[in-house]
């Protein structure tokens, strides 16, 4: 059942990811995200246009935006099979797995306040539109938390039936750095570093969501191979018990 728990658990995680996504992209009209240079006025005229799409995404992204969650739990239950010792490396993963879960909740909560109310004053509309995307894009203070745990442990244990084979490791800390490019996103208004350019938005939205996905399919195979070890083990007491009857 723990085993099943796992995968049933890493399968919710990438279902309401894909979900989040999609809400970005289809109902919040945030992927790409407007030019950050735009005026309040035309802020305001883009919530007035597509405020019922908004409000319904933020309602949404409300029951899915925390999908780190779930994923931050498997993750810290397999580095806790392998961390020997007080698990330090477990529980900063599982702390910033769920503190930067907020980051992904908040930015649709944002969008959806500004669309709530599309008569009020175009600056109001602008300051929450702002809000939501820089939370959004350049939130990196809890990600690195999360992704060097599993790098370390990737890169100093070893297990036949480890979720973290070596090259996750290096994969990870690749998409740490990939991520740490967002901060700078307050400083342009255009170019690849302004927050719907290539080196802030679509090159960390791509990393992340794909080492969310080879991640998941890493750890739901080990759980299966350790899954099939445990029973096999369990298997030999009953039959020898069986030849000695």
């Amino acid at each position: 059942m723990t085993h099943r728990s796992q995968i049933i658990i890493i399968i919710w995680a990438l279902v309401f990811m894909v979900i989040y996504g999609l809400t970005l992209w289809q109902l919040l009209h945030m992927w790409p995200p407007p030019s950050a240079s735009w005026s309040a006025e035309q802020v305001a005229e883009f919530y007035r246009e597509n405020s019922l799409d908004i409000r319904i995404g933020a309602m949404v992204a409300s029951w899915c935006s925390a999908f780190m969650i779930p994923f931050s739990a498997v993750v810290a239950v397999q580095m806790r099979r392998l961390e020997k010792g007080l698990p330090v490396w477990t529980y900063l993963h599982f702390a910033g797995g769920i503190t930067m879960s907020m980051f992904l909740v908040l930015p649709p909560i944002f969008f959806g306040v500004a669309a709530y109310t599309p008569e009020r004053s175009p600056d109001v509309t602008q300051l929450m539109h702002e809000f939501g995307l820089l939370t959004l894009v350049t939130t990196d203070q809890y990600y690195i938390f999360m992704m060097i745990s599993i790098a370390v442990i990737s890169l100093t244990t070893r297990d036949e039936l480890t979720a973290f084979p070596r090259w996750l490791g290096y994969y990870t800390l690749w998409a740490a750095l990939a991520f740490e490019v967002g901060a700078l996103a307050f400083i342009p208004k255009s170019g690849p570093f302004s927050w719907n350019g290539l080196m802030v938005f679509w090159m960390p939205i791509s990393v992340f969501g794909s080492w969310v996905i080879v991640t998941c399919i890493v750890m739901m195979r080990a759980i299966k191979a350790q899954q099939r070890a445990e029973e096999s083990r369990s298997e030999v007491p009953v039959q020898g018990l069986q030849a000695a009857v």
